[in-house]
């Protein structure tokens, strides 16, 4: 393959949000910057968060109504892949689609990485369902709840030769529900680094639970909640701590507020990564409790930490972990039985051991390699 010109990222989230998206996007662009080739970042944002990069990042203002604002997005990919050969999109929707109009129109090579299901995501966080993403699509409610975006991702999907996602869960659902050519869609497994999980502090114990992510219904939090009030009761110990923020934010404080474990329970807002890193090695476990977990940085982080995870059945996490920290998403008791677990000492003690033994390694080098690799850089 010919060497890039030019390489326009548009992305729907960059720093200073946090998440997968943007930090894939900001490492792949510092990646594709230290081999010299021009490249320049689209992104919805109102802020660069006090930081300036050695490359250009475009901004959309999020304050902007939807379509003036996928608009206005649309248009600054087109002005900016003008003398670009590859445009690189970070999700399907608010990037991805406006993204793929621009290449066809400018005849620009396109590559799309997606991690995730706006779809089955928008109707769990809404309230519509409460169910794991494959029991969604079992039972067709994508075309019943949205089947214009539905058609728009088809589309997309159909129409792109280069997909990337990281496990096979999303290549499944990609060509068996959007109809991918198997052959376009490529997994790059995300990063992780175990090596340094066998200098970790030991446990705290009694247990330290954390939870960091969005507060959303699909994310099961309001389980975890009566999950650790049910063991407080029986343990007389123990901490629950839950970082982020989200539309149930609301409806979590008001519960937090009801149970007798309320002084044990703390939220915290979304933080920098260095202050997360932090709490991960100050807690006990880490907990991925939501109806599907894709591949969660967070539990990712905890692992390369020496932290252990408790994680719903029928994940798509790349990296094997025992059965015994698993549960089904839908059912307290079995939440309870697992995270009472780390209320023994001994059982605590084995799971440093199983954490450490750990050798799974992928690197932040070796998977941006592969994502300039499919962008014909060398």
């Amino acid at each position: 393959m010919n060497t890039p010109l030019k390489i326009v990222l548009a992305a729907g989230i960059f720093f200073p949000d946090v998440g997968g998206p943007a930090i894939h996007t900001r490492k792949i662009a510092e990646a594709i910057y230290q081999k010299g080739i021009p490249l320049h970042i689209i992104a919805y944002g109102d802020s660069d968060g006090g930081r300036t990069f050695p490359f250009p990042v475009c901004r959309v203002s999020r304050t902007y109504p939807g379509p003036l604002r996928w608009l206005f997005y649309f248009f600054k990919v087109l002005y900016h892949a003008w003398g670009a050969s590859h445009i690189y999109a970070f999700d399907p929707t608010a990037a991805g689609i406006p993204a793929r109009i621009a290449s066809i129109i400018l005849r620009k090579k396109f590559l799309i990485r997606i991690g995730g299901d706006p779809i089955w995501e928008r109707a769990v966080e809404k309230g519509k369902h409460f169910m794991s993403i494959g029991e969604y699509y079992e039972k067709d409610y994508h075309r019943k709840d949205k089947l214009a975006l539905f058609l728009a991702i088809r589309w997309l999907i159909r129409s792109s030769k280069t997909i990337v996602t990281y496990n096979q869960l999303l290549k499944s659902l990609y060509v068996d529900r959007f109809g991918a050519r198997p052959e376009c869609v490529h997994i790059i497994k995300n990063p992780l680094n175990l090596n340094q999980s066998k200098s970790s502090p030991p446990l705290p114990f009694p247990p330290i639970f954390l939870f960091a992510g969005r507060f959303v219904s699909y994310k099961n939090i309001l389980m975890v909640i009566k999950a650790f009030d049910y063991l407080y009761s029986r343990h007389h110990s123990g901490k629950l701590e839950l970082i982020g923020k989200g539309p149930d934010e609301v409806g979590i404080r008001a519960l937090i507020s009801s149970v007798s474990s309320k002084e044990n329970i703390h939220i915290y807002p979304s933080m920098p990564q260095e202050q997360l890193f932090n709490k991960i090695k100050m807690s006990s476990v880490c907990l991925a409790p939501a109806l599907t977990e894709f591949n969660p940085n967070f539990i990712l982080e905890g692992l390369s930490l020496g932290r252990p995870a408790i994680i719903s059945r029928g994940h798509g996490l790349t990296v094997e972990l025992p059965l015994e920290w698993q549960f089904d998403p839908k059912n307290l008791n079995s939440l309870i039985q697992v995270m009472e677990k780390w209320y023994d000492r001994e059982y605590v003690a084995r799971t440093m051991a199983i954490v450490g033994n750990m050798d799974s390694s992928i690197s932040w080098e070796y998977v941006t390699g592969e994502h300039l690799k499919l962008l014909g850089i060398s």
